[in-house]
Order: C-alpha cells, then structure tokens, then sequence
C-alpha cells in the first residue's frame, strides 16, 4: 500500500471504519513515534550537511586567503589532477630573495603583491616574461 493514500481524510475514514478509539489512539501514537524518529534522522541530516558546507567554506576561504588552490591540496595529498599546468607568464623575485612564477591565473599572489608594493610598482605587467618567437 502506498502511505499517500493515507493522506486523504475520506481514504482514511474508510480505512478505520470499525475500529474504536482506543485503537485509533494506540495506532496515533505509534505514528507519533514514528514522526519523532523521521524528524530527528531529518534534522541530524540536515545538521550533518550545514556542518559539512561550513568546513569546506571555510576551507576554501582559508585556502583563498593564503593563495593556494584545490591543485596545491592535491599535491599535497598526492592524488593526480586532471587539470594542465599552466605555463608562467609572470616571473619575480620574492622577499626571500627567490624566483617565483605565476600564470596570470586567479588572484595575484600575495607575495608578488609584497613585491610590487616593496617596489612601488602598480602594474603586474612589469613582470610579464617576455614572450620567446621562434
């Protein structure tokens, strides 16, 4: 039987026809029960999700606030990604005195915004690497 037939008051009214109302309340309180348990798996699903969604938000907040992507957490872990690496087209030197590289891709990096800052340089065009023409 499919419990939408039990939505109807006149499915219901004939499908109760002859039982008293102490077997009606006997059966209201078993739904009751029932109710309590769906709710509660309910919400304790829907709580599981809200909690999920706020980590990976603040993950990725995290992960966006110190310039690293999800290619970066895939190295890390040392899973494989599909994705191609881009070739640079930004090079500069960091405040540790190291060459880094950016493809151009996302947000400046923070550490070539120290640079350019540091430098008092406004365009990031100043660190283009030169195209090579064959």
């Amino acid at each position: 039987m499919d419990y939408r037939y039990l939505k109807n008051i006149r499915n219901l009214n004939a499908f109760f026809r002859g039982a008293s109302s102490s077997e009606i309340k006997s059966i209201l309180e078993k739904l009751t029960a029932l109710y309590e348990n769906v709710k509660s798996q309910e919400e304790a699903k829907l709580k599981e999700q809200q909690e999920r969604e706020a980590f990976l938000s603040g993950l990725l907040n995290s992960l966006d606030s110190h310039n690293y992507t999800i290619d970066d957490l895939a190295a890390l872990k040392g899973l494989k990604t599909n994705k191609a690496k881009m070739k640079p087209r930004y090079e500069y030197v960091d405040l540790n005195g190291e060459t880094q590289y950016w493809s151009g891709q996302g947000k400046i990096p923070t550490e070539m915004k120290k640079v350019m800052d540091r430098d008092g340089i406004t365009d990031k065009k100043h660190y283009l690497i030169p195209d090579e023409e064959d």
